[in-house]
């Protein structure tokens, strides 16, 4: 009891010793959780495993050499005008994901820091009455002063294992630079902490003095760090000793604290070196039987390994390594591994553990508990050893099937007994009042019974026994739970009593007396053992059944246990038990943040249970794949072999169309389908950690997770064009849509029996890939991209599958990173303006000898391949194309528009204004302003006819949306277009009168635009795409594109459009009309007025120098061309023709027109 009020005192609100040092140890364990948090997102760029994003930016990363050269390296960056924009894309993309890092670095650094000032103020006595040496002999002092000096240690090891030390480097001086140093805290202490130490994990051997150098680079006091080695070497500072009292069990007793003791020595090499006494003292107490520990939450070493390069240690270890000792324990396990499994198939027999057995043998139970907990992590642990031989011997000694039934049976022994215990404790205060409410009575009847005035009794009065009796109720009434030692010793003298009674003559000849007096002695007894029911056991049993040791080991079980539940999918009840016993993962980092109250709880709980959760998605992954394997059987049954029942048959065709060999091997298949599916959902609701998984979402997710798994696969190997032809482009489309189809359909089959909506989830899944993989692929086009696992759509339970990108190729597939960004560059290649002739009348682009390549047929291919959802990713793909191409454009016309160029276009405005009149000379004009800026032309050609070619395309996927949600959906293209126009309305109504008539708000128009966009109810033409400064000289460099471009062309009336008239140069009318029409369409009209008034000043100026009368036929070929290209802005703009009117007279326009007329006639 003394010890016990040290405790409360060290730890009490009002003692800040012990808070503040309690506080230090919950800080340092979220830290670590942190730490795993983060090491599991580290961008490849920064590790180097990505080659081709690492080649990228590789210019631009560097490690700590940076600081000795930090002027030069920045002056190579600041001169490069390539690497200036590379630098800026980096840190849009990184800098969030860089800070987070370097705080977690920094929190390191500040941990150690608070610890080492703690200590100072611990030996200077600023804590009154409490010193160093009084801290380290208190009960939950010792406890947490180790934990504070542990902590440390698993720190550096896990960064040094999760977060390459290249790596750091990079990270850190990334943020420095993106920072800047005077923004920066502890940027000295954070470089020392993390400078890299040459090992790297998985390389056997590791760099000489690793890891006690990297572990000095914060000096600690030597002396206290020896003083809590010195407990951890003496005592059993967690008292695991009452847990597991036996001798044979002290290994498994203190393994945690030897897991501690382990990384602590670090911090003190010379004992590891020089000390072999204390070293022998260690390893006969702490490692006899045992030489493969766990040091932090399942990260796992093996001493002969670790130890190997420490004289002491090694000659310490050489007393139990040896092949006579390892040859007894290991044989001594797999005797017990047979022995334990034996009695836990007894134990777990129907019916045994029942609550009167359970409170009988209680102690025998937890012995048999704990000897199962002890072989099961011997076993866990040392089938992972280093040595060779050893490692053979010891997988030999024991079958991995006998194994994984001890850890299944185990984890299902103790699930029972702490569910008895749980409820016993949850009912124990009315079990003992009913139970001493029963035995009362009994004794007044007794007493009732022995007055002799009872009808029917004919027995003569005993005032003794009546008394006695009664005397005897008054007792029992008395008992009290609470005081079990007391209450115990009071009822076992009273059972005895009871006992004894029965001799007396009267007593022992009456069969009801001796029947009423054998059932309160048994509702005693019951109350004895109600009594003895103590939150101790649970307490014990949590201690026992620890299994957060194996954390990461059990991964390599998984495959078993996908054996075991294909072979008998009831395993997964047994499973569940496991799951439940993995959750002790949480103690260990929760308890001390729970004790102070931290408001860390949460988070850190939750990335333990997110981690096991995902575990246990793993294990039942099994299930949702052999559905799906069975599930393929069944799409290759209903796509390729059973044919489809006509409404009307005549019966001498009925057994052709019955096909019962398929249609039973159909059913079978449904059956076993059905089968794997009750396994998960026999599963009961369990709370892992504070996560609550339900079997029927466990199963759906599952499922899901091998759907997406499917289509993606799917998506991925069909969309591969190498061969670059529309026949191949098509074929492959086609069929990538037969096998989604096939698939669907086998989907909405199967979901009857496995109770889920399948039609749904394919909805659902379909629309989460396609938006993910557009998103993905977007990363390209943006500045700040984002990560997979910063994605919205990709999910931890259903992740998407990214596949590497696929190399080679035609088409600039090299560019692309997935299977989306393949299907529209095949697109756009099958389209290039180059090679094709856009005819708008037709919707389709044909080649030179007038044959369809691309049309309304192989969008409607597209939409059966890809799917609605597929076609409007297109959509989005090509979008970011045209802001691409249009930023670019942007950027190449102000870098080439400048000087001498930018000069002589303002000597020509002026020279042009006002455009309502001629310029002198305009023929003269004209040329030498096309041959001043004819080195712009190839440039501007490019992105324009891009620009254009891509807005086509566009329009295409829109009309293909539009004409599939009027199909299949015509009430949501009805409503749609209703609410479209009410809004238009209301928004004219708005700028009429602003006053009266408010602004439709959010967030009615930006999700009435994701649904039109999504519909096709949009114009693409009409879409402002970047938004930028107003560029000079933009109408007139326009103009002079058009006037250079125009004699290449001529008109077809044949396809009704405007086609490349000189074979040495190709050009497609179509896409170079569209390009100017978007390219104007992003600036303000004020632009497109003054581009029109040029085109028409030219018109005029042209007609009347060459002498033009009444006849069109003398209209020169170019301004023919500048009017048939007029023609084609309004049709592709939807421009009035009275806006151009205003610039070439009316009259003009008609002469042209008839011309043109009598010229189709004649042909």
């Amino acid at each position: 009891n003394a010890m016990m009020n040290d405790d409360l005192e060290f730890l009490a609100d009002d003692n800040p010793a012990g808070q503040t040092l309690l506080r230090l140890v919950a800080r340092g364990s979220a830290v670590v959780a942190e730490l795993l948090r983060l090491s599991d997102h580290i961008p490849e760029v920064f590790v180097g495993t990505d080659a081709r994003e690492f080649a990228k930016y590789q210019a631009i990363l560097f490690g700590f050499e940076y600081l000795k050269g930090q002027e030069l390296y920045d002056e190579k960056i600041d001169s490069d005008g390539d690497l200036l924009d590379l630098d800026d894309e980096f840190r849009e993309t990184h800098m969030t994901l860089l800070e987070r890092f370097y705080k977690l670095f920094e929190s390191i650094v500040r941990y150690v820091d608070d610890f080492m000032v703690y200590l100072e103020e611990l030996s200077e006595g600023v804590f009154v009455q409490h010193t160093v040496e009084g801290v380290l002999l208190d009960v939950e002092g010792k406890q947490l002063m180790s934990e504070a000096l542990y902590l440390y240690g698993v720190m550096l090891l896990l960064m040094d294992i999760r977060v390459p030390g290249h790596a750091r480097e990079r990270m850190i001086i990334a943020y420095y630079r993106y920072r800047g140093g005077n923004a920066i805290n502890n940027f000295e202490k954070v470089v020392r902490l993390t400078r890299h130490t040459g090992y790297t994990p998985g390389v056997e051997k590791r760099p000489q003095g690793y890891p006690e150098e990297f572990f000095a680079r914060f000096k600690l006091p030597k002396l206290i760090v020896d003083m809590i080695v010195g407990r951890l070497r003496s005592d059993d500072i967690y008292n695991r000793n009452q847990a597991f009292p036996s001798p044979e069990h002290r290994s498994t007793a203190l393994a945690t604290q030897s897991g501690m003791l382990y990384v602590i020595l670090f911090f003190t090499p010379h004992l590891l070196h020089k000390k072999q006494s204390i070293m022998r003292e260690i390893v006969d107490k702490h490692f006899s039987d045992n030489w493969v520990l766990e040091f932090y939450m399942g990260y796992t070493i093996d001493l002969e390994v670790e130890w190997s390069p420490y004289k002491a240690a090694r000659l310490a270890l050489d007393n139990i390594l040896n092949r006579d000792n390892v040859s007894e324990v290991t044989q001594h396990h797999a005797r017990m591994v047979k022995k334990l499994n034996a009695d836990l198939e007894k134990y777990l027999t129907e019916g045994v553990l029942v609550e009167e057995f359970v409170l009988d043998n209680i102690h025998k139970l937890l012995h048999h508990t704990r000897g199962c907990n002890h072989t099961l992590r011997w076993y866990v642990l040392h089938r992972t050893c280093a040595h060779a031989k050893f490692n053979e011997y010891i997988n030999k000694s024991v079958d991995i099937n006998s194994l994984l039934k001890l850890m299944l049976n185990t984890a299902q022994f103790e699930f029972i007994i702490k569910e008895m215990f749980k409820t016993l404790l949850a009912n124990k205060e009315a079990q003992w009042n009913a139970c001493k409410k029963e035995s009362k009575e009994r004794m007044v009847e007794l007493s009732d019974y022995f007055s002799g005035e009872k009808a029917l009794t004919r027995v003569d009065r005993n005032e003794k026994l009546m008394g006695w009796f009664r005397e005897l109720g008054d007792k029992i009434e008395e008992l009290d739970y609470t005081n079990a030692t007391l209450a115990g010793r009071k009822i076992a003298l009273l059972v005895q009593a009871l006992e004894d009674v029965e001799d007396f003559h009267q007593i022992d000849t009456s069969l009801q007396v001796k029947q009423f007096l054998a059932d309160t002695r048994q509702y005693l007894t019951k109350m004895i053992r109600t009594v003895n029911v103590r939150h101790s056991v649970l307490g014990d049993l949590d201690i026992i059944s620890d299994f957060s040791y194996s954390w990461l080991i059990l991964n390599g079980y998984v495959k078993l246990m996908h054996q075991h539940i294909k072979r008998d999918p009831s395993v997964v009840l047994l499973l569940r038990a496991t799951f439940l016993k993995l959750s002790s993962i949480l103690s260990r980092p929760l308890v001390r943040i729970t004790q102070c109250e931290s408001k860390d709880d949460v988070s850190v709980a939750e990335y333990y249970s997110s981690a096991l959760v995902n575990f246990v998605r793993r294990v039942l992954d099994i299930v949702p794949k052999s559905v799906f394997r069975l599930l393929d059987d069944i799409t290759d049954l209903q796509t390729n072999k059973l044919r489809k029942v006509p409404m009307k048959l005549e019966r001498q065709h009925l057994k052709e169309f019955a096909q019962l060999p398929e249609r039973y091997t159909l059913a079978r298949a449904t059956h076993k389908v059905s089968v794997f599916t009750q396994g998960v959902l026999a599963m009961k609701t369990t709370l892992v950690g504070i996560i609550q998984l339900d079997p029927k979402q466990l199963l759906e997710d599952g499922i899901r997770k091998q759907l997406v798994f499917k289509v993606c696969k799917a998506y991925n190997d069909y969309l591969i064009f190498n061969e670059g032809s529309v026949e191949d482009f098509e074929k492959r489309v086609r069929l990538l849509g037969t096998r989604l189809d096939g698939l669907k359909r086998s989907f909405e089959y199967i979901q009857d029996y496995i109770n889920l909506y399948g039609l749904k989830i394919w909805q659902e899944e379909l629309s989460r890939i396609m938006n993910y993989y557009v998103e993905q692929e977007s990363n390209g086009f943006l500045k700040k991209q984002i990560y997979d696992w910063q994605s919205t759509y990709q999910s931890d339970a259903i992740p998407i599958p990214r596949f590497p990108v696929a190399a080679g190729g035609k088409n600039r597939q090299e560019v692309s990173r997935n299977f989306m960004g393949r299907l529209v560059r095949e697109v756009l290649s099958q389209t290039d303006p180059r090679r094709t002739t856009y005819v708008d009348s037709m919707q389709g682009w044909y080649d030179l000898n007038h044959r369809e390549v691309i049309g309304i047929r192989t969008f409607d291919v597209l939409n059966k391949g890809v799917g609605v959802f597929g076609l409007h990713g297109m959509d989005k793909l090509v979008c970011f194309m045209i802001v691409r191409d249009l930023t670019r454009f942007t950027r190449v016309y102000r870098s080439q528009v400048k000087g001498d160029t930018k000069q002589f276009l303002g000597t020509l405005v002026d020279e042009l204004n006002p455009t309502t009149q001629f310029p002198r000379d305009p023929v003269k004009a004209y040329r030498v302003a096309m041959n001043r800026t004819q080195h712009l032309w190839p440039l501007l050609l490019q992105f324009i006819s891009q620009v254009g070619q891509a807005q086509l395309v566009r329009r295409q996927i829109c009309n293909e949306l539009s004409f599939t949600c009027k199909m299949d959906s015509k009430i949501l293209a009805c409503s749609l277009r209703a609410l479209n126009m009410a809004l238009i309305g209301d928004v004219r109504a708005h700028y009429a009168e602003p006053d009266k008539k408010p602004y439709p708000g959010n967030p009615v128009l930006p999700d009435l635009t994701s649904y039109l966009e999504s519909a096709g109810f949009n114009d693409p033409l009409t879409k402002i795409y970047i938004t930028t400064e107003t560029i000079d000289y933009l109408p007139c460099v326009l103009f002079l594109f058009v006037l250079s471009q125009v004699p290449k062309l001529q008109w077809s009336a044949r396809m009704s459009t405007l086609v490349c008239g000189q074979k040495g140069e190709p050009l497609d009318g179509a896409p170079l009309v569209v390009g100017v029409v978007t390219v104007l369409k992003q600036f303000h009209s004020s632009l497109l007025n003054k581009f029109l008034a040029y085109l028409g000043q030219y018109v005029r100026s042209m007609i009347s120098a060459y002498g033009a009368k009444s006849s069109a036929a003398k209209f020169p070929q170019d301004v023919i061309n500048v009017l048939l290209f007029l023609e084609e802005y309004c049709r592709f703009s939807g421009l009035p023709r009275s806006a151009v009117e205003v610039h070439v007279p009316a009259y003009i326009f008609d002469r042209f027109n008839r011309l043109r007329g009598d010229g189709k006639k004649r042909k």
